[in-house]
């Protein structure tokens, strides 16, 4: 623990408009049966099954079969892509409105997205540490299999006595309501946020236009 006052940034949504998992699939595998699968996820049926899946059980079924396709890859090409990744995906989608207001300094990215992206993202800007869903390898190649984090992040709060937090996910109301001020960005959905944010919670809004996919 630490009596520095922490900055825990999300990734997806909030440093960019991506899901960055799903693009990070899009961008880095060519297989015309994970193609097929997509189409299928993007479909209003796909995402309501995948969803109540997720409720009731804790299981991801497009991102569990999605993972499978990059099977096989090592932990250094997967990094490599993951580069490649940012460079040429993710830094034209970076929200300006978060990046003018990072600080330089105790940033830690706090997502539910793959460590090898929030790796990148971390060391891009500086962050001290990183939490997200653990990629899990044979020796150095990937397995396919992957530990999720994407509703574990409150086990952050025991090493962090202090800290701010910027994110759009609403899934994060525990961590915000621990934190000294939330930076919530919000995609017509700042009622919602408003209904649920503690009266006590020193909040800032950032309004976008854009519509998740």
């Amino acid at each position: 623990m630490t009596d520095k006052r922490y900055i825990f940034v999300d990734v997806c949504w909030t440093l960019f408009y991506s899901n960055t998992t799903f693009d990070f699939l899009d961008f880095a595998v060519r297989d015309r049966r994970y193609q097929r699968l997509r189409r299928i996820g993007r479909t209003w049926i796909g995402r309501k099954a995948n969803v109540l899946l997720y409720k009731l059980f804790g299981y991801d079924r497009l991102r569990t079969r999605g993972l499978h396709y990059l099977a096989g890859k090592t932990r250094t090409e997967l990094q490599a892509l993951a580069e490649q990744f940012y460079s040429l995906y993710l830094v034209p989608r970076r929200i300006e409105q978060v990046w003018q207001m990072l600080p330089a300094e105790h940033l830690v990215v706090v997502s539910g997205t793959l460590d090898i992206i929030a790796k990148t993202v971390a060391e891009h800007i500086g962050a001290e540490a990183y939490y997200a869903t653990e990629m899990l390898y044979d020796g150095e190649v990937f397995t396919g299999k992957y530990r999720d984090f994407l509703l574990g992040k409150a086990d952050v709060l025991p090493h962090y006595n202090d800290f701010d937090i910027i994110t759009d996910n609403i899934t994060d109301i525990d961590l915000v309501r621990h934190a000294h001020h939330a930076t919530i960005v919000t995609y017509n959905n700042k009622s919602r946020w408003a209904a649920i944010l503690p009266t006590d919670i020193n909040a800032t809004f950032i309004d976008t236009e854009q519509t998740k996919y």
